[in-house]
């Protein structure tokens, strides 16, 4: 652990030396709950989100997300916010944005860092962040589907009726169950 040491007045002969010992602030651990997954070419594979797969490429400098599934409205309104939040953040070349190789893919180039830094955390932080922000959605979507399956499989009292309590008809619909012919002379 280093140590910074900080003298407030100059060193003079007779003159009490104050110093003072400033602990350095300790480092932030960011810690993220996620589904990741390295492949075998080094690319990390983020699975959390409910309706795309997100892939950063660190070699290629790209960023990726597929469609889980079939390609839907809300497959690709997820990627267009993930690619507009990292735009925000200065991850994303705004200008590289482009549909992939793959049906329903979209993919961006990373913009080339000035420091020596880890990409791969940067934009997993940033993603990370992202996904954290479409949580109350995503939880939101999966209750609404719950309860209207529950709807329509488990009705309320006032919404169901018990077989035998709605009278049959005799007759039902427009078409007779006469055999008469409407018109005179048949077909």
């Amino acid at each position: 652990m280093n140590l910074k040491v900080t003298i407030d007045q100059p060193l003079e002969q007779g003159n009490n030396l104050d110093s003072k010992v400033v602990q350095p602030a300790p480092k932030s651990n960011i810690k993220m709950d996620m589904k990741i997954r390295r492949t075998l070419d080094g690319s990390v594979m983020i699975f959390d989100h409910k309706n795309i797969d997100i892939v950063i490429n660190s070699k290629k400098m790209k960023v990726t997300s597929f469609c889980k599934g079939d390609f839907s409205d809300h497959a690709y309104a997820a990627q267009n916010r993930m690619f507009e939040f990292l735009v925000k953040k200065g991850v994303i070349d705004p200008t590289s944005i482009r549909g992939g190789h793959v049906y329903g893919s979209f993919e961006g180039e990373i913009l080339k860092p000035m420091d020596d830094i880890l990409v791969d955390q940067i934009v997993i932080l940033n993603i990370g962040k992202w996904i954290e922000e479409e949580k109350p959605q995503m939880e939101f979507d999966k209750q609404y589907e719950e309860n209207f399956n529950d709807y329509l499989t488990e009705p309320d009292d006032e919404d169901s009726t018990e077989m035998g309590e709605v009278p049959h008809e005799e007759e039902k619909g427009t078409v007779p169950k006469t055999d008469i012919r409407r018109y005179v002379g048949g077909w």
